[in-house]
């Protein structure tokens, strides 16, 4: 927009960026003072437009001289300017005083590429206008005239007009819509070129749909120049940091270029709203339709009990002391089961194994006899309510000899385990294995020690427990392995875990085992945001149409202190009209440049956001005067204040208000270097620290 804009005659829209110093320690800093001046031909006095006045080492502009050659700006006493323009010799001045300057110029013919440019006049030079880089939401709004003059324009001539944005935070260039300003007779001839048919995308001309054709219409008003109106805008992501717009021109035939040069039209952006005081809490989500829901848990029991069978016999003795404390031992388990809620018996399975002595075709028999009737036995334990649906099998095996060998190593007779050893490695078959053994002097031993370990049975049962773990189960199985955790048992543990570090170390480690966990996600960019780092990607997969309220709210809080405006604006069709979310809403439509409507609903929040909205409006006059009423102990009141001023035209009092602004807080200067509102009151602190 550029209500804001002065003039081109003005002298306070030559400045680009002005030297002030504004140190709160630097008491010995160079004096300041408001330099006025002209610069003229030096060969027929007649005033110089569009003089480039920087600074003779940085090179940093300052100002551009008006179409009457005139300029003014504040400046430290002592400085050496550069002047420069195309078609004149560069002009160096040390400024001693606050006393009005007269620079003049030599003009000569310079060669650019294949082309000599003869600079004549003042008028040989086009004009873009300088402007304002509006901030609104995420968009960069430019706006400016770039007059033409018809000494420099023919009936044959091309202008492209190419503005840029310069990100020189990131040092990222992006092209905005160029501006193309054809001649009749030049754009009839290239509509033949292209057999009248510019526009056509494929094999058209490029340029077609910027071109403004020279007529009646463009001329300005009262004047022989041509006055070509621009507005674009182009999507920024990080709104904080430092722009300027350069302009890029240049004047073509149909084989060569006529002239070229580059000028800024803007420097630092103007978003009052940088200033709005918002902060919004986030909350943890609440629905229970979104809460993780308590998972049925496998919990195994493996339990074994050996049975004693007498020899060749496929029945256990009941009544023996040691079979009726292994069942004991089975029962009791069952009743425990019995009595947990929610348990379910799932399987009973059993697995038996006879001694290796007799024949092995035999033994085996043998054992699955007594697996048929160990299975039978320990069914008929079970109450009947509990065998449903429960699985029952069985495994019969003839143990090797080579436990026997195992067997005796542990009681130490190694020279009897050779022995057995010996026969094994003898015989392949277990038959003859077995009946070697049985024909050695040892078997008396093996028979009345080992063999009767080898004949047993034993079970494993599994069941199943549905229950909540308590938080100290969950914390134990979490320090072992926190990937074995379900995602209720993360979000019990970090629900009831007080120290926040600890707590979001929790959530992260859930979103890396279940990425789609919406409630460890929004718990974690409440967590955030209320601690002031918030975290826009956190919420990204989630929020949108489905989503509820509290993801929708919690993601646009974050993308609004990410400086993600119009993300967050797209989001807010999301988020229903509500008490708890009407500031939201008004606060984000507001950053997204709709003021009018959410002034009333701001300003109540506090005078200081009322002044911001205010700007943001350009009622500057209003602003002023509600500027004294801000709080006089906050370095806020004092940076708006010289806002103010400085839309007033009133430089000095605006430099003071800054000065002072800075001095109470000197994080300050960082935005003021990149604010267009007060970027010509900034210090330039590498120049007064040299």
């Amino acid at each position: 927009m550029i209500s804001h804009i002065r003039t081109m005659i003005s002298a306070r829209l030559m400045t680009i960026v002005l030297i002030l110093s504004l140190t709160a320690v630097s008491g010995a800093a160079q004096e300041v003072i408001r330099l006025t001046g002209k610069v003229v031909s030096s060969d027929n006095k007649e005033p110089l437009t569009g003089v480039s006045i920087s600074d003779a080492s940085s090179r940093r502009v300052y100002a551009m001289t008006d179409l009457d050659g005139r300029f003014a700006f504040n400046i430290h006493i002592g400085a050496t300017l550069r002047f420069s323009m195309v078609g004149a010799k560069t002009a160096t001045v040390k400024v001693r005083s606050a006393k009005p300057l007269t620079v003049e110029l030599d003009e000569e013919n310079i060669s650019i590429g294949e082309v000599v440019v003869a600079a004549k006049r003042v008028t040989d030079k086009v004009l873009p206008e300088p402007t304002d880089i509006e901030v609104k939401g995420n968009y960069f709004h430019v706006k400016t005239r770039v007059r033409v003059p018809r000494q420099m324009f023919s009936h044959n001539t091309r202008l492209v007009v190419q503005p840029i944005l310069n990100d020189m935070t990131r040092k990222e260039l992006k092209l905005m819509k160029p501006m193309v300003f054809d001649a009749q007779t030049y754009n009839d001839t290239q509509d033949r070129m292209y057999n009248f048919d510019m526009n056509n995308s494929v094999s058209g001309d490029p340029l077609a749909k910027y071109i403004t054709i020279k007529s009646k219409e463009t001329r300005e008003k009262g004047r022989d120049n041509d006055i070509i109106g621009y507005t674009d805008s182009i999507y920024v992501e990080h709104v904080k940091d430092d722009f300027s717009c350069d302009v890029y021109m240049a004047i073509e035939n149909y084989n060569r270029i006529l002239y070229r040069d580059t000028t800024i039209i803007a420097r630092g952006t103007v978003n009052p709203l940088r200033w709005l005081d918002y902060s919004f809490a986030a909350n943890e989500m609440t629905d229970p339709a979104y809460l993780p829901k308590p998972e049925k848990q496998l919990r195994d029991s493996r339990g074994e009990i050996n049975l004693r069978f007498p020899i060749a016999k496929a029945e256990f003795d009941t009544h023996d002391p040691a079979n009726i404390a292994e069942i004991d031992k089975m029962r009791k388990q069952i009743e425990q089961i019995a009595q947990t809620k929610d348990a379910t018996l799932q399987s009973l399975s059993i697995e038996g194994t006879s001694s290796p002595e007799g024949k092995y075709n035999y033994n085996i028999r043998l054992a699955k006899n007594r697996l048929n009737f160990a299975l039978n036995y320990l069914r008929s334990q079970v109450p009947e309510e509990m065998r449903q649906g429960m699985e029952f099998t069985s495994n019969a095996k003839v143990a090797p000899w080579e436990s026997v060998v195992t067997l005796m190593r542990k009681d130490s007779l190694d020279r009897e385990a050779d022995q057995v050893e010996e026969a094994i490695q003898k015989y392949g078959n277990i038959d003859l294995q077995g009946r070697a053994i049985r024909n050695s002097s040892i078997y008396p031993i093996i028979k009345e020690k080992y063999l009767p370990q080898l004949r047993r049975v034993g079970y494993v049962m599994n069941y199943t427990i549905f229950r909540q773990l308590t938080f100290d189960e969950i914390k134990q199985l979490y320090e072992k392995d926190y990937k074995q955790l379900t995602q209720f048992e993360f979000f019990t543990l970090y629900r009831g875990e007080k120290d926040e570090a600890k707590r979001e170390k929790i959530m992260r480690q859930s979103l890396e085992v279940y990425p789609s966990f919406m409630t460890a996600a929004n718990d974690l960019s409440a967590a955030l945001i209320n601690r002031h780092a918030a975290d826009p990607e956190l919420l990204k997969p989630f929020a949108g149409s489905k989503a509820p309220k509290t993801v929708n709210t919690n993601q646009m809080v974050a993308l609004l202190n990410a400086g993600l405006y119009t993300k967050a604006d797209s989001l807010a069709q999301f988020v229903p009209e509500g008490e708890d979310t009407h500031l939201l809403l008004a606060v984000n439509s507001a950053l997204n440049g709709r003021y009018q409507e959410n002034m009333s609903t701001i300003a109540k929040t506090g005078i200081r956001n009322e002044v911001v909205m205010l700007l943001a409006m350009k009622r500057n006059e209003e602003a002023m005067k509600l500027c004294k009423q801000l709080p006089t102990d906050q370095a806020v009141s004092y940076y708006l204040k010289a806002v103010c001023l400085n839309r007033l035209d009133d430089p000095v009092e605006a430099y003071k208000a800054l000065k002072k602004a800075i001095e109470m807080d000197p994080s300050l200067e960082s935005i003021a270097k990149v604010d267009g509102d007060v970027n010509d009151l900034m210090i330039d602190n590498e120049k007064e620290k040299k």
